[in-house]
């Protein structure tokens, strides 16, 4: 087993820097469940979103897509066919991990090109839908009938949990929270242009459009007009109003931590458990070797990690794991 250490993770961040870092990159090359990621699967269908990270705090990485995993356990009743991994190279890491299976390997994606990392940016949303007048009353009556009318959140039904871990048999009402990562090309530029014009991305609601399939992809943006209040004006939903409270402390009280579900993409954990033929996770969640030699165990103490990071961020990249030998 090597030294007890994690990684002291220092994310690049915002959207200037991840479209030239993109740039440069293409040129040179059931519990209280964790938040749904953002995907439209169909040529012209839409979705709702709010975002909850602005521009300056987008997260960005250099990461493998559409990398075929390796065969899931035998008793796995559904396995994905390829999955997203964060490299371990990223500099975010400072060199703790020595490896990365998939670089190393030179393994190829499911297109059958080689998977080498580019540049993907990270974001919290709240998914939303529009409210269309159904000819009652309560919705806008006859003359409202299939208009849209306003805009609500879409809400998650998740399990209480009581000390012990277990589920209480109370049901809790969240708003459904969104992890979206996509490359800039094609996706957070148009969000980009938007904070360039507004200063802000999170003051209103977007109507995203998938255009295209497969790698010819890209996504149509339509903002919606902020949603004010009628005597003042004011926006009811952004920073420092009670509807954006209520957002953050649905991120709080899901545990949800947009650096945890990045790094966790990197950890050895996960490389053993979909990449690396190597290794293999135990019932216990340790990682091991598949056969002969010893590889780190993922749950050890870390060591202190960066100054400017949460006690709550500290100790869910305490179990990341520690770098091979």
């Amino acid at each position: 087993m090597t030294a007890n250490t994690s990684p002291a993770i220092n994310f690049r961040r915002g959207g200037s820097a991840a479209a030239q870092a993109e740039k440069e990159d293409n040129v040179s090359s059931s519990g209280r469940r964790g938040p749904d990621y953002f995907g439209i699967k169909e040529d012209g269908e839409s979705l709702v979103v709010r975002l909850l990270t602005d521009h300056d705090e987008w997260i960005w990485v250099k990461q493998h897509s559409f990398v075929p995993t390796k065969p899931g356990p035998k008793d796995a009743e559904k396995w994905p066919e390829a999955m997203t991994s964060v490299c371990r190279y990223d500099e975010a890491f400072g060199g703790h991990y020595k490896d990365c299976y998939i670089d190393d390997a030179k393994i190829k994606s499911k297109w059958g090109k080689l998977a080498s990392a580019r540049v993907r940016v990270w974001a919290l949303a709240i998914e939303r839908e529009l409210v269309r007048g159904d000819g009652t009353e309560a919705l806008g009556g006859p003359a409202k009938q299939g208009v849209v009318i306003g805009v609500r959140d879409k809400i998650d039904e998740v399990d209480e949990l009581g000390a012990d871990g277990k589920p209480t048999g109370v049901k809790l009402n969240y708003p459904r929270i969104l992890v979206i990562n996509q490359p800039m090309k094609g996706f957070f530029s148009h969000l980009k242009a938007i904070h360039g014009l507004n200063g802000t991305v999170v003051d209103r609601d977007f109507q995203i459009t998938r255009d295209g399939k497969g790698t010819d992809t890209e996504y149509k943006f339509a903002a919606i007009d902020p949603i004010r209040d009628p005597a003042t004006q004011q926006n009811l939903i952004a920073p420092g109003t009670p509807a954006w409270d209520k957002y953050l402390q649905a991120v709080a009280e899901r545990e949800i931590s947009l650096d945890a579900v990045v790094a966790d993409k990197a950890s050895d954990e996960y490389y053993a458990r979909f990449f690396d033929p190597s290794k293999t996770v135990d019932k216990e969640g340790n990682v091991v070797a598949v056969a002969g030699g010893a590889v780190g165990m993922i749950n050890v103490q870390s060591t202190d990690g960066p100054a400017d990071i949460s006690d709550d961020l500290r100790a869910k990249i305490a179990n990341l794991g520690a770098p091979t030998a």
